[in-house]
């Protein structure tokens, strides 16, 4: 897809979404869709050949970068006063190899339209995340496989205080930089 219509696509959903949050309505399908776009407007911007939707064979991932031949998973998680997280249900996706690199998107508390960061993952860093903890999710029998992201270090030391805690959160949460819009990964 060319990189100014993704550029259309994005700031129409944005406008959408920005409607919907002043009006106080929550759609939460529609923010992922808009995460999705908005991480492939970003890759066509930097020379990417981006193909999503139907223009697309492989549709394990969210997007295919067509001259990497590279999939690339787009999650999304909206904060609420302390954390956030991007579920992957079972682990399959990471554990059956379904994509070469994610990116976690992350929206602000009080605007679905506000992108906070975008974390980009290779899918051998999110190894560990393909590991059930039944007791932090939310949908333990459906999506027990989460990564978590803390507004700081401390409230995810707080939070996971008494539960496991995998090597790439605790990473994540100490060094966000790290991740945080870490484009150079995607080769």
């Amino acid at each position: 897809m060319e990189e100014k219509a993704l550029e259309k696509i994005r700031s129409l959903l944005e406008r959408v979404l920005k409607e919907l949050t002043s009006s106080k309505i929550v759609d939460s399908k529609l923010r992922s869709k808009y995460a999705e776009y908005a991480v492939a407007h970003v890759l066509a911007k930097k020379g990417h050949q981006v193909q999503l939707s139907n223009e697309r064979n492989n549709k394990n991932a969210d997007i295919y970068i067509a001259d990497k031949q590279k999939r690339v998973e787009v999650k999304s998680g909206k904060y609420d006063d302390e954390w956030t997280d991007a579920s992957f249900g079972y682990g399959n996706q990471i554990s059956d190899d379904k994509f070469d690199y994610c990116v976690f998107v992350t929206f602000d508390k009080d605007d679905d339209s506000e992108i906070k960061e975008m974390f980009v993952f290779t899918r051998n860093e999110l190894k560990d995340v393909a590991k059930p903890r039944k007791k932090i999710a939310d949908f333990p029998k459906t999506n027990p496989c989460l990564l978590l992201r803390c507004q700081n270090f401390k409230d995810y030391e707080e939070a996971m205080k008494t539960e496991q805690k995998l090597k790439i959160e605790i990473d994540l949460n100490r060094h966000p930089e790290k991740y945080n819009r870490a484009w150079n990964k995607i080769k």
